[in-house]
């Protein structure tokens, strides 16, 4: 596998959704779409359909992979990770996400473990993780499927408040819901698969059977609220999924993947990234596909950073 260093910046892809936000733009100096409401903006992404754009270039990252990012060890197809921005203005569906082994079984080529990082939250916003204290994820989807309503599925559900700063894992089969009024980061890997149990009278359609064959009952997971340490990265998620750092360089940090890529995403501050003889200008909002050792230097540039599970 070729190690030249090299950078490569993505341009956000918005995706409309019915509960989606107007928090995203103003955070990054982006023009909302017009139209439908945009719930979600596709960061770093090779999913058929909608695959992110190379900024300055003629292809998008599914072809760039597809090509001379050949020596990776990828394909297009096998790409492990998926990230991008959420924008809630209305509470998402109550939903699960396969695990590998229940994708397999169900001709699927991966599951769905993801991890969110609050950008920002309104005053007693927070998120559905997991069922109440005395309720088993398959009875919660069998008390749905009975016929639940909006207030029921609601004391049935575990809600944790949340603030800008924490970050949260949600391993798949986890029972799940973001509320209204938040901006978040989500890392997620490579699926776009998802099964509605409850969608609080959208009509939209549900996924009750495929539900039941997901949902595991999770130890609670609570939020990650950590200080910080100028010029070093803060370990968010190790898992086996993705590893996932938070970085606030006061002189200079490097990122120097282990494994053949990393993706950075700027939340904060404006800055630049020197990769082998080239350098590239970062403000918030940024993504940048990274192979080799770089290293970030910024006025008050924060930084996420994320990697894929070690190959097999």
């Amino acid at each position: 596998m070729s190690t030249r260093p090299l950078s490569l910046k993505l341009d956000p892809r918005p995706v409309a959704r019915p509960w989606g936000g107007v928090r995203i733009p103003p955070l990054f100096g982006w023009t909302p779409p017009a139209g439908e409401p945009c719930g979600e903006w596709w960061l770093a992404s090779c999913h058929p359909g909608a695959e992110t754009m190379l900024s300055d270039h003629a292809v998008d990252l599914a072809q760039w992979i597809d090509a001379e990012g050949h020596a990776l060890g990828y394909t297009a197809a096998t790409f492990p990770l998926l990230v991008k921005f959420l924008d809630s203005e209305q509470v998402l569906s109550v939903q699960v996400h396969p695990s590998d082994e229940v994708a397999r079984r169900q001709g699927l080529p991966r599951g769905k473990t993801e991890a969110w990082h609050v950008l920002s939250a309104e005053a007693g916003a927070g998120v559905y993780l997991g069922t109440a204290d005395g309720i088993t994820a398959h009875e919660f989807v069998e008390r749905v499927a009975a016929g639940a309503g909006d207030e029921e599925v609601r004391s049935l559900l575990r809600r944790v408040p949340v603030t800008a700063g924490d970050t949260l894992l949600v391993e798949a089969g986890t029972i799940h819901a973001l509320d209204g009024g938040l901006a978040l980061y989500e890392l997620q890997q490579n699926s776009d698969t998802t099964y509605r149990i409850h969608d609080w009278g959208r009509g939209r359609e549900l996924h009750l059977d495929r539900a039941r064959e997901a949902v595991v009952d999770h130890p609670p997971a609570l939020p990650l609220r950590s200080a910080f340490r100028p010029d070093e990265w803060q370990p968010l998620v190790r898992g086996h999924a993705f590893t996932f750092w938070r970085g606030r360089p006061e002189y200079e940090l490097e990122f120097a993947p282990m494994g053949p890529f990393g993706l950075l995403t700027v939340i904060g501050g404006k800055g630049e990234l020197a990769s082998g003889h080239e350098s590239l200008d970062l403000v918030a909002g940024d993504t940048v596909f990274v192979v080799g050792e770089a290293v970030l230097t910024g006025d008050d540039l924060d930084v996420l950073a994320v990697e894929p599970p070690p190959r097999r």
